[in-house]
């Protein structure tokens, strides 16, 4: 035990000079308008999770962050992305940012087996595409058509979505 650790951390710091060296190379960070947007969305997806559950009495959706390595490694989505999911008791949302300035929200829904043991999911289908305009007082926000939308509405209607 001791010696697996002893070598990680060798592993780390040989991996730290060669950074400090300039011999690796880290990826771009750009920062994009849905970034920012992706935070206020996220933050009204979990209230609104805490809302529906409380009404509820009991836990039955749940918001959680995505990490960008996560949907780098199952998405293949490079670059480093923002995303998060609401997940109801048959059906869950993912918000993914689309550079430079939009957000892409998917749906899918689980099905009872045919037989096979344990619940399927059909294809994820768009649920909505979200352009995100910064303004004066912060973003609007516009569908798929061009319309305003309000950030709330969106998480609204996602989240009856996903308790059906």
């Amino acid at each position: 035990m001791a010696n697996l650790r002893k070598e990680i951390m060798n592993i780390a710091m040989e991996r730290e000079k060669r950074r400090e060296r300039g011999e690796c190379v880290d990826s771009v960070d750009e920062v994009y308008e849905a970034r920012e947007a992706m935070d206020e969305f996220f933050s009204l997806a979990e209230l609104g999770a805490n809302a529906y559950n409380e009404g509820s009495g009991k836990r039955v959706i749940s918001a959680y962050r995505l990490t960008g390595e996560l949907l780098t490694l199952f998405l293949n989505l490079p670059g480093k992305r923002a995303g998060f999911c609401i997940i109801g008791p048959e059906r869950f949302a993912v918000f993914l940012d689309e550079v430079p300035n939009g957000i892409l929200v998917l749906g899918q829904k689980k099905q009872p087996p045919g037989g096979t043991g344990g619940q399927i999911l059909t294809k994820a289908r768009q649920l909505i595409r979200i352009t995100c305009l910064r303004s004066e007082n912060g973003f609007i926000f516009k569908d798929n058509t061009g319309a305003d939308i309000d950030k709330e509405d969106i998480i609204k209607h996602i989240i009856n979505w996903v308790s059906e």
